[in-house]
């Protein structure tokens, strides 16, 4: 994994702390969360202060997440709000760990001015047992503390100044306004000085989770009970659970396309995107890039010139056309080129993910993207933006050379314009 990290494939875009009194306050968190403390005087965080090199000092990938349920954070700066959230149990904590951070911007400005900001990501779930556990997530709340207690005081504070609103002789309580006044001098005046965050519980109906080898939930609005969808094809664990409506395995793809469908969580065909996006030439190229690294695995494949891929491409028509997924991808590329429309009931159902995104009006867009790459597991490009776990996963099988040729490519196609790419991928 070396060469991910050396390239910002893993733990990219973290906030480099080196500051003795940011250390000194990073330690307090962790002796607070009940965590040995690091001796190092660099180490970089995410937005939940999660360090590569702490975890590694620590010999635990899994100290802010020891049961894989409840999220635990530090927060040293605002800054964290815009970096990534590695290492997770649950796809929403990404989403709801930035919209926590831009809910309460003002108060953790303040906060870590001062002080550290800890605590942990309550699902009220201590542990995950058996699949009642999960499908009973459907909000979470962040506990939220500060290792030398600056926002027990300024919610005491919050506390004492609405008293005192709300008593019609509060004002001869002398007891009352000199406390008031002493912990004014800590926190500030409450009523320009945001110091409690407001916004604490989030919603999350949808999610993927890495337990029971990686499943994803969907509830729908009618709450007759939820959908799920995983890797074992009868699994004990989703038998006779309440709230379980319906399971299905990831090989289920009839009933998973019609559910996806009837539910408007998904495009069926847009040729206008297909064009645009260019979607169908990236997959068709990994997709003999691929073939090519199996047939000769010391094959250098960076810098390929196109018209020998070209021949090689004729030369093994046959090989790539194997499972059918070559010969219906350069297939519907012409019929997105022509502007056609194809009706994908009438296509293999297997192969009509290969097409398809997450309607990017639906709330639940980015994890049915995240489902959807698990149908095109040639598509490392993809599985690197929204599966990043299933990356790392295929990552490891891969061949040396084809490391140099995946790294090289998400490089130069991705991380030069990403904002853009994502865009034009996933949201228009």
């Amino acid at each position: 994994m070396e060469r991910l990290i050396d390239n910002d494939l893993m733990y990219g875009g973290m906030l480099t702390v080196n500051q003795p009194h940011m250390i000194a306050r990073y330690n307090a968190a962790l002796a607070a969360l009940g965590i040995k403390q690091t001796k190092r005087d660099v180490i970089s965080i995410d937005a939940t202060g999660y360090s590569p090199e702490v975890a590694k000092e620590l010999g635990n990938d899994h100290y802010l997440d020891p049961d894989g349920v409840n999220r635990r954070f530090i927060i040293l700066s605002p800054e964290q709000g815009g970096l990534p959230v590695t290492n997770i149990n649950f796809s929403y904590t990404t989403d709801l760990v930035h919209a926590f951070f831009e809910e309460n911007a003002d108060a953790l400005e303040v906060l870590t001015l001062k002080d550290v900001v800890y605590g942990e990501i309550d699902n009220s779930t201590y542990r995950i047992d058996d699949l009642e556990d999960i499908l009973s997530i459907k909000r979470v709340e962040f506990i939220v503390k500060t290792a030398d207690k600056l926002l027990d005081k300024a919610q005491k504070l919050d506390a004492m100044v609405e008293r005192f609103h709300a008593e019609h002789d509060s004002w001869r309580d002398n007891d009352l306004i000199n406390e008031m006044l002493e912990l004014a001098k800590v926190c500030g005046d409450p009523r320009s000085n945001e110091l409690v965050p407001r916004k604490t519980k989030f919603e999350q109906r949808s999610f993927w989770t890495r337990h029971f080898g990686g499943v994803y939930v969907f509830h729908d609005e009618d709450d007759g009970g939820a959908v799920v969808i995983g890797q074992p094809d009868k699994p004990d664990f989703a038998l006779g659970q309440p709230g379980l409506k319906r399971y299905l395995p990831l090989e289920a793809y009839e009933d998973i396309y019609t559910y996806l469908y009837v539910t408007d969580r998904v495009e069926l065909w847009n040729a206008a995107w297909l064009d645009r996006s260019d979607i169908l030439d990236l997959r068709i190229k990994q997709y003999v890039y691929a073939a090519m690294a199996r047939a000769n695995p010391r094959m250098n494949l960076v810098g390929l010139d196109e018209t020998w891929v070209k021949r090689w491409v004729r030369d093994n028509f046959e090989t790539l056309s194997e499972d059918g997924a070559f010969p219906f991808l350069t297939r519907m590329r012409k019929s997105a080129f022509n502007g056609s429309k194809v009706d994908l009931d009438e296509v293999r159902p297997d192969l009509r993910f290969l097409t398809m995104r997450a309607n990017p009006d639906h709330p639940d867009h980015w994890v049915v993207n995240r489902l959807l790459s698990e149908y095109v597991p040639f598509d490392f490009l993809t599985r690197f933006i929204v599966n990043k776990e299933a990356f790392y996963e295929d990552y490891q099988d891969f061949k040396s050379k084809f490391r140099d040729y995946v790294v090289h490519s998400v490089a130069t196609t991705y991380f030069p314009q990403r904002e853009e790419f994502l865009a034009r991928m996933y949201e228009k």
